[in-house]
């Protein structure tokens, strides 16, 4: 036996012959570090909502107790083979009642589950030969983490993933790496499935010169498939491939770098809908001398759906030339030609002149900057349809913030909204509301919907084309900021977009807009404290052909550290918006407070309150939420918790969300 080990040694030794500086590491197999832990976790979550004559009260309790152990170890030396290997036994209890209460008979549905299991965590890594030439890294994870949905509590998540990462390091003219990963997602509640299943495989080559010029080409082949959604709706399992392809390149030629030349191109392709993206967009920058450079930018787009008969291509081309001869003084002239074409239906082409130039001023009084623009821009469109449909745009929604669609002039009653995995159709006045605002179109999240909060989403819908025609569009802006007496400073925009038909008929209306924007800033540091104070107070004034609007808007805000290592900051805001041709306008309250607390270097304490209120639409939307975080640690003991109140309102509807979160974890060793 002992010849054996002596000669898987001797061979090892001859692999790596940096292992000979240090023979204190060799070894067969090397425990180099353990450690163990035992850790309570404790939440609790009570959900209330109030809907079209319907209350409902969810209570969900959760006790956990983790037992678990991590090591670091090796085999015969740390260069060859480094082992991570973690695992935890995890007790998870769930009791959940819930109580729906009918306020037109006066009837009550009660329920209770409850739920007891072990769950197993591990999280492994192998590490082989890190420092050499070909280092190699295989990896398992396995996880239970507790998930918040909707209204019907939380459940317990069950995330596996493993793979392969291969690098290739100064053996060809280029590094190389390889990964391969299977990543998958399960869980399950009243109103959530989370199903979902990703395997993917990246290669990635990068090249760097001496110069500093570098370029990297990088291909990834993945496939997903999910059954994510809410079950008591039909729920279309989707199984999608994608390949990208991307080239990304950065030149600097001539002495000092004259010529910078950068540029991305990627080609994307995936199966059910079978969607091919093209994108090619060079960049170039030409330093003539210290004040004079110029800059040229070309891009091309192209998106195309057989299944959907959809062609897209887009192209736009710039040239500009920036002049700086003086420090306070600079400007630009920038001439553009851009060209689309949407499924050979809608064909639009525009070129145009911009210019602007800026000016620094500083005297005794204070600092004054001063710009002035002006552009030219002439549009010819060619429609042989009215409509044109736009496919599965990205649309995140936060709270119940409303969010514009990108078209102007979608037609209402043509939107379909999906889950980002398409497997669920999401229903309007349910999930989602839609609002039109002159020629936009917004679309907001309803509480106690199936549409998470911060939940991304995919919106398809048909936009008004216009008809043929063409038309010319001057623009005027002209900006100015003085600043004085250090702290204060008023500024004034002022924009002048007129548009023209030049030929044809268009049967939606122009939208020359003018528009005076004035506002006051003032930050101040107050010696009294250390106090940090800022205001700001804006009026806008929009004159435009669809939708004039008024904005009035005023911000303070005040930072100041207090006593016993205490720092409070505060602000509020007021903003108002009158839209004269619709009901849907502004009236918003927004309050802020956040106060941190660091008594000893072992505890910290986190206090933070929000309050919203926006009753100018025609639903009111309030918002309130207070979070205390706190955590101390001593010596092998950690303490944390975090508890949190949230209330909302919209419209009729009402939601209140208490939750308690408790962390008490011990390192035996």
């Amino acid at each position: 036996m002992r010849e054996i080990v002596l000669t898987c040694v001797a061979l090892v030794s001859i692999l790596l012959p940096d292992f000979a500086a240090a023979e204190d590491e060799l070894a067969i197999f090397r425990l180099t570090n353990v450690q163990a832990y035992i850790e309570l976790l404790y939440r609790k979550n009570v959900f209330n909502n109030r809907a079209t004559g319907i209350e409902t009260a969810i209570d969900d309790y959760r006790p956990q107790i983790e037992v678990g152990t991590s090591t670091n170890s090796y085999i015969f030396h740390p260069k060859l083979l480094q082992i991570s290997l973690a695992g935890s036994l995890l007790s998870d209890r769930q009791d959940i009642s819930r109580q729906q209460l009918s306020v037109a008979t006066n009837g009550t549905t009660e329920s209770i589950s409850r739920q007891k299991q072990v769950l197993l965590n591990i999280n492994t890594t192998l590490r082989l030969l890190k420092d050499k030439h070909f280092p190699t890294t295989f990896s398992y994870l396995r996880e239970n983490p507790v998930v918040r949905t909707g209204l019907e509590g939380s459940f317990t998540q069950t995330t596996e993933r493993y793979g392969v990462d291969f690098q290739l390091r100064d053996v060809l003219p280029v590094s190389l790496s390889i990964n391969a990963f299977t990543d998958s997602f399960f869980g399950e509640s009243l109103d959530r499935i989370v199903d979902f299943t990703s395997d993917r495989v990246t290669v990635k080559s990068r090249k760097t010169f001496s110069s500093g010029d570098r370029f990297a080409l990088s291909y990834e082949v993945s496939n997903r498939n999910s059954r994510n959604g809410d079950p008591r709706r039909m729920i279309q399992e989707t199984l999608r491939r994608s390949r990208n392809l991307a080239l990304t390149s950065n030149w600097r030629l001539g002495s000092g770098d004259q010529l910078h030349i950068d540029q991305t191109a990627s080609f994307n392709r995936r199966d059910n809908p079978d969607v091919t993206d093209i994108n090619f967009s060079p960049r170039f920058r030409w330093l003539h001398s210290s004040t004079l450079q110029s800059r040229y930018r070309y891009s091309f787009n192209q998106s195309e759906r057989p299944e959907s008969m959809i062609k897209n291509r887009t192209e736009r081309s710039s040239a500009a030339l920036h002049y700086s001869p003086t420090p306070t003084m600079n400007g630009f002239v920038r001439a553009n030609f851009d060209q689309s074409e949407e499924k050979s239906r809608l064909l639009q082409s525009a070129f145009g002149l911009t210019s602007r130039g800026s000016f620094k001023k500083t005297s005794k009084i204070g600092l004054l900057n001063l710009s002035l623009g002006l552009g030219y821009e002439r549009k010819d469109r060619e429609s042989l349809v009215t409509q044109i449909s736009v496919i599965e745009e990205s649309v995140e929604l936060v709270g119940t913030l409303p969010i514009f669609l990108s078209r102007d002039f979608v037609i209402i009653g043509t939107v379909t909204v999906r889950n980002e995995t398409g497997t669920q159709i999401l229903s309007e006045g349910v999930d989602y509301r839609l609002v039109e605002i002159g020629s936009r179109t917004q679309i907001e999240r309803l509480i106690g919907g199936g549409i998470l909060d911060g939940e991304t989403v995919l919106v398809d819908y048909d936009a008004q084309t216009g008809g043929t025609f063409e038309y010319s569009q001057i623009s005027q802006t002209a900006n100015l900021d003085f600043k004085f007496a250090k702290y204060h400073n008023i500024f004034l925009r002022y924009r002048n977009n007129r548009q023209i038909l030049e030929s044809g008929f268009s049967t939606l209306p122009f939208n020359s807009v003018r528009s005076v924007e004035v506002g006051l800033r003032e930050q101040v540091p107050l010696r009294w404290m250390g106090l940090q104070l800022y205001g700001e107070a804006r009026y806008l004034h929009q004159d435009e052909d669809i939708n004039p609007y008024e904005q009035k808007s005023v911000l303070v805000s005040v930072q100041a550290p207090l006593p016993y290592r205490l720092k409070l900051s505060l602000s509020a805001s007021r903003n108002f918006v009158d839209n004269l041709n619709s009901v849907e306008d502004t009236d918003m309250t927004v309050f802020n407070a956040n106060l941190n607390w660091n008594p000893r270097r072992n505890l910290t304490v986190r206090a933070e309150g929000y309050y919203d209120k926006d009753t100018g639409g025609t639903i009111l939307r309030s918002r309130t939420k207070g979070k205390l975080r706190a955590q101390w640690r001593y010596r092998k003991i950690l303490v944390a918790m975090d508890a949190t109140y949230e209330k909302q309102r919209q419209g009729i509807i009402e939601s209140d969300n208490y939750e308690l979160w408790l962390r008490i974890r011990r390192e035996l060793f």
